[in-house]
């Protein structure tokens, strides 16, 4: 990413308030515990994989890990639903890629690379840290673990029953979208 570009992002992160985990102001968002904010976002390396798309707002953001790791992260253990396994996992917050798209607060549609496409609620999103999740107890999740992106949620069967919720655990993601 150009140094241009970069300046760019920075003052439209700056004219619209987005803060990336740090210092919200809007008190309709519930406050999330971060283990790190937003750093500035790496210039992508010639050959570097694009893991991620966040696209359908003003800009297109095209994602590689190590933009991924530059982005506000939150960090909690949970059961995966599926491989009935607990993992710690980091990741960005929806809310935080949401953001960053240019159409936070609005529904999220979620595609992996398998087919699977899924839509989640701004208000799930909005006031809980649902997360793509890039590491797992420390290390890139590999595919055998439905990596190397997943959304993943709290451990909140209250919050979060599997019979409604089950479809938001999306593996091998590969892009979000606002619901049009």
């Amino acid at each position: 990413m150009s140094s241009r570009i970069r300046l760019l992002l920075s003052l439209v992160a700056l004219a619209s308030g987005m803060t990336f985990g740090v210092g919200r102001t809007d008190p309709a968002l519930a406050p999330f515990a971060y283990l790190r904010p937003g750093r500035p976002l790496p210039a992508s390396r010639p050959g570097e994989r694009i893991l991620l798309t966040v696209e359908g707002g003003p800009r297109t953001f095209r994602l590689t890990r190590a933009q991924l790791l530059a982005l506000p992260t939150v960090r909690y253990a949970t059961e995966h639903v599926h491989l009935r396994r607990t993992f710690t996992y980091d990741g960005v917050p929806l809310r935080d890629l949401a953001e960053l798209g240019g159409f936070a607060g609005r529904d999220l549609r979620v595609y992996a690379s398998n087919g699977f496409v899924t839509t989640l609620r701004a208000r799930d999103y909005q006031a809980a840290p649902l997360m793509v999740a890039h590491t797992a107890n420390g290390k890139p999740i590999p595919v055998i673990e439905k990596g190397p992106l997943a959304v993943v949620l709290p451990n909140d069967s209250a919050r979060f029953p599997v019979r409604v919720y089950g479809a938001a655990w999306v593996w091998f993601v590969e892009r979000i979208t606002p619901v049009p």
